[in-house]
């Protein structure tokens, strides 16, 4: 398993530690994981200075595993992704990689201990999402825009995440707000992929979406239980009376 993929799973714990002024000090836990979009390893290294969960880099990145300043998962992306490649940015130090199925090398996703995230694109019919969901996948990258997001656009990304069977990681066009950020959250979206200068504004946001509401809370109640209950009486009543 991807540290990636266990950085996903384990959202919304809280930083570990030891003893009572580890927990004192304890960060409060996030729901949104930051992951940032670097042109280059200093730039990776930069992100990864301004707190980002996870850094995806272009191709090979060279020097990385030496990079002891980068401590967060680190995945690549290929435009045509083969085995040996994928294998070589295992060997350097990455812990996933971001591929096109329509271009990818079959071969590629059978590196061990190499996490993957398909480029979902434009095609996302249900009988393509039903497909995805055969491959053991850390996470969809999807994209949209950061300014709006409508119950419709809500409702499609919840359709990705339940037919694919993975988290989403959004790649977000424009800078987020806690607000857009909850909204993708609750639409199966709990990582968001953003440029590398965007990372500590990014993370300023993602502090501020709440814990996710409990299910129950957000089912409505069943209506008409009780008031025909209360009419199947009043009837008796008026039976009673005659």
């Amino acid at each position: 398993m991807s540290k990636f993929r266990t950085r996903i799973r384990d959202i919304g714990r809280a930083p570990g530690g030891m003893g009572f002024t580890a927990i004192a000090r304890q960060e409060r836990p996030r729901y949104v994981i930051v992951v940032a979009e670097a042109g280059s390893v200093e730039d990776a290294r930069a992100a990864a200075e301004a707190g980002a969960d996870a850094i995806i880099v272009p191709g090979i990145p060279s020097g990385l595993a030496q990079d002891s300043s980068i401590r967060v998962p680190v995945g690549v992306r290929f435009e045509d992704a083969t085995r040996d490649e994928v294998a070589a940015a295992h060997e350097a130090g990455a812990d996933f990689f971001v591929f096109d199925d329509g271009r990818t090398h079959a071969a590629a996703l059978t590196v061990e201990e190499m996490g993957s995230v398909l480029l979902l694109g434009a095609d996302q019919d249900e009988q393509r999402l039903r497909s995805v969901a055969a491959i053991d996948l850390d996470a969809v990258l999807v994209e949209a825009e950061a300014d709006l997001i409508t119950v419709r656009e809500q409702i499609e990304l919840r359709r990705v995440a339940a037919l694919t069977g993975a988290p989403i990681l959004l790649r977000s066009v424009g800078r987020p707000d806690a607000a857009i950020l909850e909204a993708w959250r609750d639409a199966g979206a709990p990582a968001v992929l953003v440029p590398a200068a965007d990372v500590a504004a990014t993370l300023e946001a993602a502090r501020a979406v709440p814990a996710p509401r409990r299910s129950a809370e957000r089912r409505l109640p069943i209506l008409g239980g009780p008031v025909r209950e209360a009419d199947h009486d009043h009837d008796h009543e008026h039976e009673d009376d005659d």
